[in-house]
């Protein structure tokens, strides 16, 4: 019989159960190949040949090259492991073609907000809006707020969440995101921040909602409007806020109107941009990272770990935080609107 690179992977399959046509599919070749070699196996038991001498010849061969390559084409996140079980040869074969012969390499996904052509379109408008805001204004006086819920339980690993790509491909829309997912036993948590300062954490029980009466009482009257009062002492500021349905309310827009002069209105806050807040974009995942791989018996107990992280913030980060916000519009506008961070 003539000498087949895959013989070991037609055996494994074939004592596995499978029939010819299977076998055949799985691996991408003939099925008459298949035929022969398991004719050879219920003949002998085995497809062993007469020993040669010399080299053995490696199952690295450019047919299983190519068929791992058009594999990975159809599905980039298809596991080593899975793909060395299907094709019945080593993982450690699988992982040295993808590495030295593929020139592939295992990159986590990156995280980011989904963006339908609209949204693209809106924040690419906003976003020069914005630029051209601060020529005018300060982004220094910005206050940076937002929401965002806590859970006693610790984070989940995202190490195995990985997609194979080359070098030039990392760098493209070809990397693909991990979208977040929210876990029970939390709480709610509101703050802001300055280049010069942050506010207090507002800690909103889960069983409240966050209706346009809750967000301007506990929000922003008892807490913001007493803290930008001190900070800014009678000087120029402005808030952000993303525009939820309680933030954007006829009455919280009265409010706003009457107690925080300066603020971004949707008019110039892109809506679907977390990406833009430095809230988001640096601060909850610097809070997060102090309190990681901590399991907390009682959301008391995660309040005052948060308290205690949030007092750790040193100035001069919340400086470079928010400087890089201009550079972060610009990188928007070069993308089109679209996820930037592969520019940054």
């Amino acid at each position: 019989m003539k000498s087949s690179p895959h013989r070991p992977s037609i055996e494994l399959l074939f004592k596995r159960g499978l029939g010819s046509a299977e076998i055949a599919r799985r691996l991408q070749i003939s099925s008459s190949t298949v035929r022969n070699v398991v004719a050879a196996i219920k003949k002998r038991g085995d497809v062993s040949e007469v020993k040669k001498s010399g080299r053995p010849r490696s199952v690295n061969t450019r047919n299983t090259r190519a068929i791992i390559k058009k594999r990975i084409i159809r599905n980039d996140g298809l596991s080593l492991n899975r793909m060395a079980s299907q094709l019945g040869i080593a993982r450690s074969t699988v992982q040295s073609i993808v590495k030295n012969d593929l020139k592939l390499k295992s990159y986590k996904l990156r995280r980011g907000q989904y963006l339908s052509d609209k949204s693209k379109a809106m924040r690419l408008e906003k976003c020069r809006k914005l630029l051209q805001h601060f020529q005018v204004r300060r982004v220094s006086d910005v206050i940076w707020t937002d929401e965002k819920i806590f859970t006693i339980e610790p984070l989940p690993n995202r190490q195995n969440q990985r997609q194979l790509l080359s070098k030039d491909d990392s760098m493209s829309p070809k990397r693909r995101l991990a979208h977040n997912r929210l876990f029970p036993k939390s709480v709610m948590v509101w703050a802001g921040i300055t280049a010069t300062g942050k506010t207090p954490l507002v800690f909103i029980e889960r069983n409240v909602k966050i209706n346009s009466e809750v967000y301007q009482k506990i929000v922003l009257m008892d807490n913001l409007l007493s803290w930008v009062t001190q900070h800014f002492a009678g000087g120029p500021y402005i808030l952000q806020q993303d525009w939820a349905p309680s933030h954007g309310s006829r009455s919280t827009l009265a409010v706003l109107e009457a107690h925080f002069p300066g603020f971004l209105d949707k008019n110039l806050w892109p809506a679907s941009s977390p990406d833009l807040n430095p809230m988001d974009f640096s601060v909850w995942g610097m809070l997060e990272g102090k309190i990681a791989g901590k399991v907390f018996a009682t959301v008391d107990d995660l309040k005052a770990a948060l308290e205690v992280a949030w007092a750790s913030i040193d100035d001069g980060y919340l400086r470079r935080t928010v400087n890089s916000v201009k550079k972060r519009l610009r990188a928007c506008v070069k993308a089109r609107g679209s996820n930037f961070e592969i520019l940054l």
